[in-house]
């Protein structure tokens, strides 16, 4: 039986296409792209036990936030305005002295209102109101009350809080997270013991931690302490006290 030359060719191409076609099908990539995915942690057929873990360092603060500032009023919101750019003038002064560089202060509330009063069951207008608030950053903790002290002098008649905070807050809470980590270990193996069995490893970990607040004081308005009380009080007093840096966790391990 004789095949054309033609009939061979077109053999040929049929079969080369069925082989190229073949190898696509199987090329790494498409394999890939068919296998089904993994979850990162899976604890599907795995005995386990889950427990939650807390620690906590206790630490020094070393670093103050005040906030102070200035109320002022006027007849008109320009007046009141002036009066205030001026005092406040001399507040920062104040603060310089005490070696405050200009980065350490911060307006955080600024505004200006109107100021009514009620005569004859009628509401009229006084004037206005201009209220600045500055938020303070101050390392020499020491030095805490004098400042204060000193802004006051210069014209302040708000200081509204102080709060006493760690620049390393960060690195504390690691520590913290390490001392969790380990408090959930002891209990994992005190319950695997009484149970029986070993724990072999942690198969799953879950951070719980929440920012630590800072330690808070709120103080009165400057200009309703008299004069006689600032004397008798030799100047103002604050306490850093301590900060407790906790974190917590949650761990599951296998046995």
């Amino acid at each position: 039986m004789t095949i054309s030359k033609s009939m061979k060719t077109l053999g040929c191409t049929a079969l080369l296409g069925a082989v190229l076609f073949t190898g696509a099908a199987f090329t790494p990539a498409a394999y890939a792209a068919a296998e089904p995915q993994k979850s990162a942690v899976s604890t599907v057929g795995l005995r386990t036990i889950t427990v939650s873990g807390y620690g906590e360092v206790t630490v020094q603060p070393d670093v103050a936030y005040i906030q102070l500032g200035l109320n002022t009023t006027g007849k008109t919101a320009r007046e009141a305005q002036e009066k205030n750019a001026v005092q406040f003038k001399a507040i920062k002064a104040a603060l310089e002295k005490r070696h405050v560089p200009a980065k350490d202060i911060q307006t955080v509330r600024f505004s200006t209102m109107p100021d009514y009063s009620w005569d004859n069951n009628k509401q009229q207008l006084k004037g206005y109101q201009v209220e600045q608030i500055i938020q303070v950053t101050y390392r020499d903790l020491a030095g805490v009350g004098p400042l204060m002290d000193a802004a006051t002098a210069a014209g302040a008649n708000r200081i509204d809080n102080v709060s006493f905070s760690s620049e390393k807050i960060e690195g504390y809470r690691l520590d913290a997270t390490d001392a969790a980590l380990d408090n959930a270990r002891q209990k994992a193996e005190r319950i695997a013991k009484r149970a029986g069995v070993t724990i072999k490893e942690a198969v799953q970990i879950s951070d719980g931690t929440s920012p630590t607040p800072p330690i808070m004081y709120t103080q009165a308005r400057a200009d309703s302490i008299s004069t006689s009380e600032k004397a008798l009080s030799n100047g103002s007093q604050v306490y850093p006290g301590e900060l407790k840096v906790g974190s917590s966790v949650t761990v599951t391990y296998s046995y």
